[in-house]
């Protein structure tokens, strides 16, 4: 079964037994207890996997004198998405303004936030630039960029211009193979995970009930991602590419780790069946996924500068009593555009990091009102993060299609 079809049933199966099971304390705390447990087995799973499939990339990429086109695409499509999508958050606030709703964690003491914005630039330094490599690739807990500092580093002097180096690429490149192969195996077993995330999504949504009185926000937001997802994300890679990739096949193979983006709100989660898909349904070359994928967790993340600069704006509305004029909107999302490269800081809590920023860099006081946000965390990250999972695809087959390798996978040969 196609994995797009397992994770939507695994999707039905965990709302039924939510429907059934919901209200049960102990339902809750076991699908908890096992979407943890899963989400740290998909981390355990990505650190090696990026590392040598970074290092393996970026040596095959030297090779062929094509990692000018890599770091090109890569960044161009960074940018243009996280701008992109900041503003059309914007934008959809601006033209369907709803009331951020009050949930259950509103009311909560703001003091302990207060030294959240010095404390991720001074983290950021240390975070990026490791004294001893070994021990990076052991403590990574929540950011890639230090492991893919050593792994760039690494894969750069792998290059084999040399016989002497050339069984030691060959046997990267082996390496590499195996660790994807485990990926794809991740991929089609993920289903089972996402039954356990998909339940306690439910749950937790359920018990919250705050959606339930607020459907016009909840609509606004679906609707708003809908339309990022079917219009502007297709549109884009459409211009970028030359009208050379066919966006909307992409959206349908790669479902898999949108789905379980959705359900746990965490990219460490999801980049391993991510890098896996987009080479075997998306049509992206082993060595593009292996780098541009994990890069992707880092810069490409404006599906959470998306959600939160609507979900900022919202908050000052719904605060205030006001509309933001159009200074605002702009400020808001302009801020939420550059701050989303922040939030990787936050592993699980990007959208919260990002809101939250924003409002501190630009000197809005909400006297707390923020605190509604953590409650919401869940659906706003999970649906950042849904998003943050299609750019990476769309990037990775982006930059295949620049080098002229992309390859158009059958139906038949997909996971």
């Amino acid at each position: 079964m196609k994995t797009w079809i397992s994770y939507l049933a695994a999707t039905a199966l965990g709302l039924a037994a939510t429907l059934l099971f919901g209200e049960s304390l102990a339902f809750t705390q076991t699908m908890l207890t096992f979407t943890a447990f899963f989400v740290q087995v998909g981390g355990f799973l990505l650190i090696p996997l990026a590392f040598v499939g970074f290092s393996s990339g970026v040596a095959s990429l030297r090779k062929d004198a094509k990692g000018g086109v890599l770091t090109r695409t890569t960044i161009i499509w960074s940018i243009l998405s996280t701008l992109l999508l900041a503003f059309a958050g914007a934008a959809v606030f601006r033209f369907f303004p709803v009331n951020f709703p009050a949930s259950s964690s509103a009311g909560g003491n703001p003091q302990m936030l207060a030294g959240l914005i010095p404390h991720s630039f001074l983290q950021l330094l240390p975070q990026g630039m490791a004294s001893n490599p070994f021990y990076t690739l052991v403590r990574i807990d929540g950011f890639l960029l230090p492991l893919l500092l050593v792994a760039l580093f690494f894969g750069y002097f792998l290059k084999p211009n040399m016989e002497v180096i050339r069984p030691a690429y060959v046997t990267m490149n082996s390496f590499s193979e195996v660790m994807f192969r485990m990926a794809r195996a991740y991929s089609a077993a993920g289903f089972l995970f996402v039954f356990f995330a998909a339940g306690y999504w439910f749950s937790h949504m359920q018990m919250e009930g705050t959606l339930f009185v607020a459907t016009q926000f909840l609509l606004t937001l679906i609707g708003a991602t809908l339309g990022v997802l079917l219009i502007l994300l297709p549109l884009l890679l459409a211009i970028v590419s030359g009208f050379r990739v066919n966006p909307y096949k992409i959206l349908i193979r790669m479902l898999a780790p949108a789905i379980a983006g959705l359900f746990t709100a965490n990219i460490f989660f999801t980049t391993p069946m991510t890098m896996s898909l987009s080479r075997h349904n998306a049509g992206a070359q082993k060595r593009v996924s292996g780098t541009a994928v994990p890069l992707y967790t880092i810069i490409g993340r404006g599906g959470s500068a998306m959600i939160a600069s609507f979900s900022t704006l919202s908050l000052v509305y719904a605060a205030s009593g006001e509309l933001p004029g159009l200074q605002v909107l702009v400020a808001v999302a302009a801020a939420s555009a550059a701050l989303a490269y922040l939030s990787p800081l936050y592993l699980g809590m990007e959208v919260f990091f990002i809101s939250l920023a924003t409002l501190q860099v630009l000197e809005v006081s909400l006297y707390g009102a923020e605190m509604t946000l953590i409650a919401m965390i869940p659906l706003l990250n999970g649906l950042g993060v849904l998003i943050d999972s299609y750019i990476a695809a769309f990037g990775a087959a982006y930059t295949t299609e620049r080098m002229g390798v992309r390859i158009e996978n059958s139906y038949r040969d997909i996971v």
